[in-house]
C-alpha cells in the first residue's frame, strides 16, 4: 500500500532505466590524496548466482547523508556554517527535516550497492550483445555550481544500464555545497567576492581546477597516472574493492565522454578541449557558457579556452569533438548566454554537434530534485526550485532520449 501511494505521489525513473544489463552497480569511492576527488562508479552489473542475501539498493546521497547534503545547501542559502545561529539553530532543524525528507526512503531504481559485502558481479563488454568486440566506454560526469556528485544519479544510471561505465565526481574546488575532504574534514561552498568586488578570475581559475579533476580522474581510472603516491592508493584501493580493477581493466582510454550539467557542462567542455584525441564526445547539459556583471564591465564567453580563437598567431580551434547541447527555456530567455552556447555549438566542425531545447522547463529540470520531491511540492514550488511548468518526467524522458541516441551514434560510428 505505501508503495502505491509513493508512486502515485512521486515521479518515479523507474521506466527510463532500460537496457541489456540486468542491474547498475554503484561503488562509492572516497577521496584518497590530493589528485583524485570522490567518485560515485555506476557500471552494469548482475548479481552472483548464488546470492542468498537481498542486494542493498544504491541510496541517493552516499550512505544515506540527507542531513549532510542539506547542510551544505543551508550554508549556501541561509548562513555561513561558522555562524553560532547555524550550529545551534540551522543544524538542529536541518536534522530533523532530514528525518522525513523523501529522499532519505527513496532508492535508485535498478541499482545495487557494491562492496565487500555484497555480492555484486560486474559485466565486461563480452558479456553484453550491444558491445562483443569494443573496451567500455567511460562516461565522466562534472556537477554543477553548488551541486553535488549525487544529484544526477539517475542520469549515469540509465547510461550504465546500457552498458556504459560512468564516473560521477564530487569536485573539492570549492564549488560543491559541501564535499568530504581525504583527511576526514569536510569543504563547504567558498562564497566569491560579489558586487563592485566580483573578480570574473575566480572563475576562470575554478574551472580549471574542476576541468584537471576530471581529467585525474580519468587517469586515476585508467591506471595512466605515474605519480608514485596515486599509483599506491589505486593498489590500496584494488584490495578493498576487488573489482575496481576488472572494470578499469575493460575500459577504453582512447574513446571517453565527457559530460555535465550546468559548471559541470562549463567544466567538461574545457576537459575535451584540453584533450581533444581522448574524447569522443561531449553531453552538456543546460550549460553556463557566458559571464557577464555590468556593474563590472564584464562580459565573456566561458570558459574561454573552449570557444575557437581568430588570433592567427594564438589561434586555437577550441572545442571540436561531437558535442550534444541540451538547454532549458529558462537559460534560452537568457540572450547573451545562450547566444554562447550557440556560437560554441556552431564552431564545431562538420557540423557534429546538436542542439536541443527543452519547453516550459528550468535549471533544476535536469538534476533529480523531480524525483526527490512529490508532484505536488514540485507544481506549488517550482518557481522556487527552479523548476518548470512542463511535466518534469517528461522533460527529462527528453533529455534520457537525446543523450541515449546521440552517445549510441557517437560508439556505433566508431
Amino acid at each position: 500500500m505505501l508503495l502505491n501511494i509513493l508512486n502515485r505521489s512521486f515521479h518515479s525513473p523507474h521506466k527510463l532505466i532500460v537496457g541489456e544489463a540486468p542491474l547498475v552497480g554503484v561503488l562509492d569511492l572516497p577521496s584518497r590524496g590530493v589528485h583524485r576527488p570522490p567518485i560515485r562508479l555506476f557500471f552494469p552489473a548482475a548479481l552472483e548466482e548464488t546470492t542468498a542475501s537481498t542486494p542493498r539498493q544504491a541510496s541517493y546521497f552516499v550512505d544515506n547523508r540527507v542531513s549532510y547534503v542539506l547542510e551544505g545547501f543551508a550554508h549556501i542559502a541561509l548562513t555561513r556554517h561558522t555562524t553560532k545561529f547555524f550550529r545551534f539553530v540551522v543544524r538542529p532543524f536541518i536534522w530533523m527535516i532530514s528525518l522525513i525528507f523523501p529522499a532519505r526512503y527513496l532508492k535508485i531504481p535498478e541499482t545495487v550497492l557494491a562492496n565487500n559485502n555484497s555480492s555484486v558481479k560486474y559485466l565486461p563488454p563480452s558479456s553484453l550483445s550491444t558491445n562483443k568486440t569494443h573496451k567500455q566506454r567511460l562516461v565522466v560526469f562534472s556537477h554543477g555550481l553548488t551541486g553535488t556528485g549525487e544529484e544526477n544519479s539517475i542520469f549515469c544510471t540509465c547510461l550504465a544500464k546500457r552498458g556504459y561505465v560512468v564516473a560521477s565526481i564530487h569536485h573539492r574546488d570549492g564549488s560543491s555545497s559541501r564535499v568530504p575532504m581525504p583527511d576526514g574534514s569536510c569543504k563547504f561552498y567558498q562564497h566569491f567576492p560579489i558586487g563592485s568586488e566580483y573578480d570574473p578570475q575566480n572563475r576562470l581559475d575554478q574551472v580549471h581546477v574542476r576541468a584537471n579533476e576530471m581529467l585525474n580522474t580519468c587517469d586515476w581510472l585508467l591506471k595512466s597516472n605515474d605519480d608514485d603516491e596515486q599509483t599506491e592508493y589505486y593498489i590500496e584501493e584494488e584490495d578493498n574493492y576487488p573489482i575496481l580493477k576488472e572494470i578499469c581493466n575493460n575500459l577504453d582510454g582512447k574513446k571517453l565522454i565527457a559530460a555535465g550539467f550546468s559548471y559541470g557542462a562549463t567544466t567538461s567542455a574545457l576537459a575535451a578541449t584540453l584533450r581533444p584525441d581522448q574524447f569522443q564526445c561531449a553531453i552538456l547539459l543546460d550549460g553556463w557558457f557566458h559571464i557577464e556583471w555590468s556593474s563590472r564591465g564584464v562580459d565573456i564567453d566561458f570558459p574561454p579556452d573552449a570557444f575557437a580563437s581568430s588570433d592567427k598567431v594564438n589561434g586555437s580551434k577550441g572545442l571540436d569533438i561531437p558535442s550534444l547541447f541540451i538547454n532549458s527555456s529558462q537559460f534560452e530567455g537568457y540572450s547573451k548566454l545562450y547566444d554562447a552556447t550557440r556560437r560554441l555549438a556552431e564552431q564545431i566542425s562538420q557540423n557534429r554537434s546538436k542542439m536541443y531545447v527543452l519547453p516550459n522547463t528550468k535549471h533544476q529540470n535536469f538534476c533529480d530534485v523531480v524525483f526527490w520531491l512529490p508532484k505536488w511540492a514540485l507544481r506549488r514550488c517550482g518557481k522556487f526550485l527552479a523548476i518548470g511548468s512542463a511535466d518534469a518526467y517528461e522533460a527529462y524522458e527528453s533529455m534520457m532520449s537525446w543523450t541515449l541516441q546521440f552517445i549510441d551514434k557517437q560508439c556505433k560510428d566508431h
